[in-house]
């Protein structure tokens, strides 16, 4: 009989043990599981982060890039505005001295296309102070963001009066001539 009760007593403290270690390795698995879900969501919100970064360097090098294109459509326009502008010199010259007994215009007419090649050479001059200025942008305060705006309208502006002013010389030689 103390045989069974050792026997039993035996048993009953080995279920003890295997029901404390079952409760242990049910903590140790409920720890590790949020362990790994704390992984998991790190992972994700790195991942997130990443694709984030990536959608804003190719926003930033879209903005880059439509600067860049605004730019040099600004530079396009110019230099063509300069060549008519050249070709409005040349033509006021040439009409100016030719027929040499009675020219078609005065020469002194050719002093406006001479004023408005000044003028672009003046806008051509702003625009670089522009760019030096564009080059601080990271050191720039809101102040200066807002200068910044306002120097470029005001930059469109005159480039806009500059070929108003190259239209109004063909105009007035056209209507010498006729």
């Amino acid at each position: 009989m103390q045989t069974v009760t050792c026997y039993t007593e035996n048993r009953h403290t080995n279920n003890k043990t295997k029901d404390k270690l079952e409760k242990d390795n049910n903590e140790i698995l409920k720890q590790i599981n949020e362990t790994l879900q704390k992984i998991n969501n790190r992972q994700d919100t790195e991942e997130l982060f990443s694709e984030s970064n990536k959608l804003f360097e190719k926003s930033d090098s879209r903005v880059e890039n439509a600067l860049n294109q605004i730019q040099n459509t600004f530079d396009r326009i110019h230099d063509k505005v300069f060549n008519f502008n050249n070709i409005l010199i040349g033509v006021y010259l040439v009409l100016g001295s030719f027929p040499s007994e009675s020219p078609k215009l005065n020469i002194w007419t050719v002093v406006f296309p001479i004023i408005n090649l000044v003028y672009l050479v003046y806008i051509d001059i702003r625009q670089m102070e522009i760019h030096r200025f564009a080059s601080r942008e990271q050191e720039w305060t809101s102040i200066e963001r807002e200068e910044y705006g306002k120097r470029i309208s005001k930059q469109t502006l005159l480039s806009l009066l500059a070929l108003v002013l190259s239209i109004a010389c063909l105009i007035y030689l056209i209507t010498r001539l006729t």
